[in-house]
């Protein structure tokens, strides 16, 4: 029994990874963001791991996948995949769109969360760049993230810092406002393409906060 188990975890996990990879084989070479409803495979791997039932998630048919165009730390097209509520689908996709118009910018890596078991602390410590996880914060509140409502880009280069904590722990090299140099690949800057292409969908950046800094962070409501 616990055999099958395993191997029906596996087959799904080949035929969730298989349907992804399809979908950026096939829209690599283009420069536009696509929007779909959430497959049922895609679904199913979301359970228990972004979406869990004990909070208040959204539904299904509020969130859609996004597949987004970004070139990767090496210059290379690549398209990676977002789930985001389906209300700001195509802020988030025109913001994604300008900033792979711009040549400029470079992501080091953007999978499902689903692929870390929903561990915000894996994925960030991994370098990727994600949306939705229906979570709470330190404090109990539920995230933006967990809205669909709110994107993390390049974490290491982009860190949260609160007081002496830096997360994840690779980012101190660039948690400092020295160490923050527009030369720096895959660093995000005031001013620079990323913070102008969100500006403009009425976006708000994280590193614009007071009391704690998340240079990674940008959301619908400055939250």
């Amino acid at each position: 029994m616990i055999l099958t188990i395993l191997c029906l975890r596996a087959i799904r996990a080949v035929a969730l990874l298989f349907l992804l990879l399809a979908g950026a084989v096939a829209h690599a070479r283009g420069a536009k963001a696509t929007t779909e409803p959430i497959p049922d495979a895609v679904w199913a791997y979301m359970q228990g791991r972004s979406w869990r039932a004990e909070l208040r998630c959204p539904g299904r048919d509020e969130l859609v996948l996004l597949r987004v165009p970004y070139r990767d730390f090496d210059g290379n097209a690549q398209t990676g995949s977002l789930i985001v509520a389906r209300s700001v689908a195509k802020a988030v996709a025109a913001a994604f769109e300008d900033i792979y118009a711009s040549g400029k910018f470079r992501i080091y890596r953007m999978s499902l969360i689903d692929e870390f078991g929903g561990d915000d602390a894996r994925s960030m410590a991994a370098n990727n760049t994600s949306a939705f996880n229906c979570r709470t914060t330190d404090r109990g509140a539920m995230s933006r993230h967990a809205y669909g409502m709110a994107v993390d880009i390049n974490p290491v280069q982009n860190p949260y810092r609160e007081g002496s904590l830096t997360e994840p722990e690779a980012g101190r090299a660039y948690d400092e406002p020295s160490e923050r140099r527009s030369d720096i690949v895959g660093i995000i800057v005031d001013g620079d393409v990323v913070t102008r292409a969100f500006a403009r969908q009425g976006w708000r950046w994280g590193g614009h906060w007071k009391r704690s800094i998340d240079y990674q962070h940008f959301s619908n409501d400055g939250h």
